[in-house]
C-alpha cells in the first residue's frame, strides 16, 4: 500500500490539530446546550399540558423544535468557524450527537404508527447514552453522572406511559443540555472574554 504524501498545508493542519489535542483544547460556548435545554423544556411542558387536557394547541408542541434545530445548526456552524483547530475529540463528539439526532428522528417516526409514549422512553435512553459517552470521551464528570441519572429517568419512564412522561423529558432537557450549557458558557466567558 502506498503512503499518501501530505501537502505543506495538510501537514500544518495535522500538526496544529495534534498540538491542540495534546493541550486539551476545547472550544465550546455552551450556547447550543442553552438553546436546546430551554426549547426542549418549554416544548415538553406544553406537551404535558396539551396531553393532560389542561390547554389546547393547534399542533403538537414538539413540532416547535423544528426551527430550533435550524437555529442550532446555524449556531454550531458559527462556532465551528471560530475554532482554532478541530480536534479528534471534537470529531468523535460530533459523531456521537449526529448519531443521536438521527436515532431520535428514526424513533419519532414511530409516532406515525401510533407507537405511544414508549417513543419518549426510547428518546430518553438515547439521550442518556449520548450524554454518558460524551462524558467518557471528554472526561467531563458532570456528563458521566448526568448520563447515569438519565438512564434512571428512562427506567422510571417505562412505568410512566402517560402524559406525565413529558415532565420526565423536561427534567432530562434541563440536566443534559441547560445545566452543562450554563457551565460551559461560564467557562467560555472566563477563558475567552477576560
Amino acid at each position: 500500500m502506498e503512503e499518501k504524501q501530505l501537502t505543506g498545508e495538510e501537514s500544518f493542519k495535522l500538526i496544529n490539530r495534534m498540538i491542540h489535542e495534546a493541550k486539551g483544547y476545547f472550544y465550546e460556548s455552551g450556547l447550543g446546550g442553552i438553546i436546546y435545554g430551554i426549547s426542549i423544556f418549554i416544548c415538553c411542558v406544553l406537551s404535558w399540558l396539551v396531553e393532560s387536557n389542561t390547554m389546547s394547541f393547534p399542533f403538537h408542541p414538539l413540532f416547535l423544535l423544528t426551527p430550533v434545530f435550524f437555529i442550532q445548526a446555524w449556531v454550531q456552524y458559527r462556532e465551528e468557524k471560530k475554532k482554532k483547530a478541530k480536534t479528534f475529540t471534537d470529531e468523535v463528539i460530533d459523531y456521537v450527537w449526529t448519531g443521536y439526532f438521527l436515532s431520535v428522528f428514526a424513533a419519532l417516526c414511530g409516532n406515525f404508527i401510533n407507537a405511544g409514549y414508549i417513543i419518549i422512553t426510547i428518546v430518553l435512553l438515547l439521550t442518556a447514552f449520548a450524554s454518558f459517552i460524551t462524558g467518557m470521551i471528554t472526561k467531563f464528570r458532570y456528563h458521566i453522572i448526568c448520563g447515569l441519572v438519565c438512564m434512571l429517568i428512562a427506567i422510571v419512564s417505562f412505568f410512566v406511559q402517560s402524559a406525565s412522561i413529558y415532565l420526565l423529558m423536561a427534567v432530562t432537557a434541563l440536566i443534559v443540555w441547560l445545566v452543562p450549557g450554563l457551565i460551559l458558557r461560564a467557562r467560555f466567558k472566563k477563558l475567552y472574554h477576560n
